[in-house]
């Protein structure tokens, strides 16, 4: 069987296994990157998309015991690139952080209004922690996501509540409705409509 895989709210991913497991279930599973926890979102039927995944086993209560851990590990390494980022006095903010379950490696996602060169604060925060970095840009509506809040029509946002896929956003779609640029890259004034 294959299924959806959560591992952060911003990254997930398609894993095989010959058990059935239901929804909401913690899994180890293997990857080209190692071992991680991954939640189940759901089974998936059949997909034209390559499976390099494998669900190794449900979590135990060591397991747990060890992901309470790297929550806090988590906690040290936020604290740490957000100290990197004043140091180096570059306009991001950081928005989440995860600790691979087999430490080798540790993502960070940020959010910013434009794109940022971090090479000497990836260099810097990888000497730090002695492990392999990652960090990723994520967009507005994808921060919003996990954020949540109340959109411009006074609706919960839209890309909080049911948008699964967020499309692009277009000038020409931002012109119609007399968006400002900055309306549409903060979180707190997502754009509340279904693109089509």
């Amino acid at each position: 069987m294959r299924y959806e895989l959560e591992i952060t709210p911003f990254w997930k991913i398609l894993a095989s296994s010959d058990d059935y497991y239901p929804p909401d279930t913690l899994v180890l599973f293997q990857s080209a990157e190692g071992v991680d926890v991954g939640r189940i979102i759901n089974p998936v039927a059949k997909t034209e998309d390559l499976v390099k995944s494998k669900i190794l086993r449900p979590i135990n209560p060591e397991d747990q015991l060890k992901i309470e851990e790297l929550k806090e590990y988590e906690d040290f390494c936020f604290i740490e690139l957000k100290n990197a980022i004043e140091e180096f006095k570059l306009d991001m903010k950081i928005v989440y952080t995860h600790c691979q379950f087999d430490e080798e490696r540790v993502i960070f996602y940020f959010t910013s209004e434009r794109k940022i060169k971090f090479r000497k604060l990836h260099r810097h925060i990888s000497q730090r922690l002695n492990k392999r970095v990652v960090i990723k840009q994520i967009g507005s509506r994808d921060y919003a996501r996990i954020l949540g809040g109340i959109g411009p029509c006074g609706r919960n946002l839209c890309c909080a509540m049911f948008l699964k896929d967020l499309k692009s956003i277009s000038l020409g779609w931002r012109g119609n409705r007399k968006f400002m640029p900055h309306q549409v890259n903060y979180p707190e004034f997502v754009v509340n409509y279904y693109v089509a």
